[in-house]
């Protein structure tokens, strides 16, 4: 297929508006499961602040899956930094483990 991405049409539903989209075939799954957690936690806090509008509902939604990225984001910067500390001592480890067995020879 030369790398070019299948593209395929998907009709998302949030808070009764429907969104024609055209997505990558690999995303598409993502993309529904996001409209089905979107929908529940819209539902969940229908229940609990049913007298707001539904801009508040997906602004609090917006807010709660953005920080949760950044806490991922922030996380994951901590283990890339814990990784090449550790890859560096290892192969300072290697290297002084080949100078020793050069010395033998």
């Amino acid at each position: 297929m030369n790398g070019e991405r299948v593209m395929v049409s998907a009709n998302i539903t949030i808070a009764s508006r429907v969104y024609m989209m055209s997505v990558p075939s690999e995303v598409e799954e993502y993309i529904r499961k996001a409209e089905r957690l979107i929908e529940e936690k819209l539902y969940s806090l229908d229940k609990e602040y049913n007298d707001r509008d539904i801009q508040d509902k997906l602004s609090v939604i917006l807010l709660n899956v953005t920080t949760r990225f950044l806490e991922y984001q922030a996380h994951s910067d901590i283990r890339n930094a814990e990784i090449n500390e550790i890859d560096r001592k290892l192969g300072f480890y290697l290297e002084k483990q080949q100078g020793s067995l050069d010395n033998i020879e």
